[in-house]
């Protein structure tokens, strides 16, 4: 798929949930669904639910291979890190961005590929500086 057709970056969870069809409000799974074939994934999502999973705070009932056999579906664009989203992280934190990397690289990626994020993270939400849909859906 080309990047311009892109309109969404999942974060981690998000992700995650999605994977286990486990329940998301209203508004994103109609998002989800509407643009199924325009969804994307940074690729320290990747890394970070392996370590999820290595840390026991995430129990999946397959494999972790499996999972990822599973859940990077041909629809989902997997985003690599750039040197544009590595530069960019580096101003994130000066503009009260908290330091957890992989939400910074994730954030960083939704900016620099001029997507809307699908997150729950509150610390995210508190930020503002990036289109986000979730915790402030409706319907």
């Amino acid at each position: 798929m080309g990047v311009g057709q892109m309109t969404h970056l999942l974060d981690t969870h998000a992700w995650i949930q999605r994977a286990c069809d486990e329940p998301v409000p209203p508004l994103v799974e109609r998002t989800l669904t509407a643009h199924a074939d325009a969804l994307a994934l940074a690729d320290i999502s990747l890394w970070e639910a392996a370590k999820l999973v290595e840390l026991g705070r995430l129990q999946l009932s397959i494999p972790l291979a499996e999972f990822f056999r599973l859940a990077v579906t041909p629809e989902l664009t997997v985003l690599p890190v750039t040197p544009a989203i590595a530069e960019r992280v580096t101003s994130l934190e000066s503009s009260g961005f908290h330091k957890d990397p992989a939400d910074q690289l994730i954030v960083a990626t939704a900016l620099a590929h001029g997507l809307r994020l699908i997150s729950n993270d509150m610390r995210i939400h508190q930020w503002r500086g990036v289109p986000i849909l979730w915790r402030t859906s409706r319907g």
